[in-house]
């Protein structure tokens, strides 16, 4: 016999109340505030002006022509879409029209004009993009002074106790995205326009600080250098020459390739530097190649090594990162590589380059520096000082040793020490010292993907007088488009679309900005945007 279970008499209250509210609910459907029914069937067929679609619509390389303009605002009427976003954009379209309209030239004008008049007749709803293109807020407009910036430096070693007088190393003016490396990333650095990049550099401020004892470079420890194979030196591995690549090809038959450091007796290491590139086809805003596996090993005879550490890839091309202490004679990269993927032509395509007749790069990995430290360094400064936009800093913790750290009190600020040319006369007290001098340069971002007589360098975006500038000049440009149709009707609105523009982590007012916002100065803690710990590794994790 099947057997019932007993309903509380509670819980059969309940469903009744949840029942009358379900009923509520329906009722309420059905009315508005003021107690007219809507029906919801003819809502959906006629939806109010602001449920209904709006659309891209993309100006692709200057193939316009009034008469494309006409049939795809009356289609859209039509339709029922009830506006559109405006985008002059570029990438690889061929031209199909007997004459391309080139962005605000006199002829752009009038087709944009009576654009802006249709669409005001047929009541469609009119926007625009930030920039030309679809990213982010730049033109040829933007001066290099008010592009996007970056910190740059250079460092210079001295004996304390001396006087010192002389021209400290410029640091790099080169436009990318770290030190001298020119990459920029993205779609920029395949939309060249066949225009040079524009160069712009400024000085930032000197500081000079008392080096930590265990802080020596790899040749006052006396390094050697060995590898599987290529040609590497101590002296091109850890002169700072980001840009000077050397190959070091792929081991053969699942054999890992290595580059190897040999010392004449035990050393401790805390943290290693590399800046590599690995091989493999390159499209813009896609990077093909091999997931090469990177180990740090460190051995007592030079034939059995142990695994410290799996490298991971990093956020930019140089990388820093810090272990717990490792003693021994001998400590290398080990490059576990696999072959290179298959050429995906419709992605190249796309980016209007032909991959036919390209041949698979030879396997290996590029080298430019790879440097070992006895005093720690702060793990992933690159990723934390804001050169690349890495998630979960916060897991990136430099670990706490006891090793020496810069203090604070040993920085001193020798700004107004350097003349013009570089040229710095002082007599630091007794011990090691390095100098620092830092400024700043362009990233070298674009706005993207435009059509090149619209592509120029993308503002800085952590300057707000540099950003007025740029809107200003870009819906002045657009007022003069529209004839003044601008506002209540005709051109309405500015969206932005996806970023790619890349990242900054300096501008002109940096310091006072930073002071005015953070309570205290910047100067103290400058080493740290370099890699150099200041007071402790928590305090330099802080800062950054």
């Amino acid at each position: 016999m099947m057997k019932y279970n007993k309903v509380p008499l509670a819980a059969i209250r309940a469903m009744k109340w949840a029942l009358a509210a379900i009923a509520i609910c329906l009722v309420l459907v059905r009315c508005t505030g003021s107690g007219k029914s809507i029906d919801l069937e003819a809502g959906f067929q006629n939806p109010p002006e602001s449920a209904r679609p709006r659309v891209w619509w993309h100006w692709m390389n200057g193939n316009v022509s009034k008469e494309g303009i006409r049939a795809d605002l009356e289609w859209m009427h039509r339709t029922g879409i009830a506006g559109f976003q405006n985008f002059d954009a570029g990438l690889s379209s061929p031209q199909i029209v007997a004459k391309r309209l080139i962005y605000m030239t006199p002829e752009w004008k009038d087709a944009f004009l009576f654009t802006t008049k249709l669409a005001d007749s047929l009541g469609l709803e009119m926007a625009i993009a930030g920039s030309p293109g679809w990213s982010e807020s730049g033109g040829p407009w933007v001066t290099p002074a008010q592009a996007m910036k970056k910190l740059v430096w250079s460092e210079t070693r001295i004996e304390g106790g001396l006087p010192f007088d002389g021209i400290l190393p410029h640091p790099p003016t080169t436009t990318g995205i770290f030190q001298n490396i020119g990459e920029t990333g993205g779609y920029t650095s395949g939309m060249s326009t066949g225009q040079n990049i524009p160069v712009f550099y400024s000085d930032a401020a000197v500081v000079a600080f008392r080096l930590p004892v265990n802080d020596r470079s790899l040749a006052e420890m006396n390094a050697k250098v060995l590898s599987s194979a290529g040609k590497f030196s101590l002296a091109d591995l850890t002169d700072g020459d980001l840009a000077n690549f050397s190959f070091l090809p792929a081991g053969k038959n699942g054999e890992k390739a290595w580059i190897m450091y040999e010392f004449s007796e035990p050393e401790t290491i805390r943290s290693l530097s590399m800046v590599k590139r690995e091989t493999g086809m390159r499209f813009p805003g896609i990077s093909g190649g091999p997931q090469v596996e990177r180990t740090l090993e460190a051995s007592d005879d030079g034939k059995s090594f142990r695994p410290i550490f799996k490298i991971p890839a990093g956020g930019t091309s140089q990388n820093t990162f810090t272990f717990e202490p490792v003693t021994a004679r001998y400590f290398r990269i080990a490059f576990l590589i696999p072959p290179p993927p298959r050429v995906d032509n419709g992605i190249a395509s796309y980016f209007g380059i032909n991959t036919s007749g390209m041949k698979p790069p030879e396997r290996g990995i590029n080298i430019s520096e790879l440097v070992l430290y006895p005093a720690a360094r702060i793990n992933r400064f690159e990723d934390k000082a804001g050169f690349t936009s890495a998630a979960g800093i916060y897991d990136m913790a430099t670990i706490r040793d006891s090793g020496d750290f810069v203090k604070k009190e040993d920085v001193i600020d020798l700004t107004s020490l350097m003349s013009s040319d570089g040229r710095l006369q002082w007599t630091p007290p007794e011990g090691r010292w390095a100098i620092l001098r830092l400024g700043y340069s362009l990233t070298g971002h674009k706005n993207s993907p435009a059509s090149p007589e619209a592509t120029g360098l993308e503002v800085d975006k952590l300057n707000a007088g540099h950003v007025k500038a740029y809107f200003e000049n870009y819906l002045d440009q657009y007022k003069n488009a529209t004839g003044g149709l601008m506002g209540n009707r005709g051109l309405r609105y500015i969206i932005t679309d996806s970023w790619e523009a890349g990242v900054q982590n300096w501008t002109d007012s940096m310091m006072t900005e930073f002071s005015d916002r953070r309570g205290y100065d910047m100067i103290p803690w400058l080493p740290a945007l370099t890699g150099h710990i200041v007071e402790s590794a928590e305090a330099s994790d802080r800062f950054l």
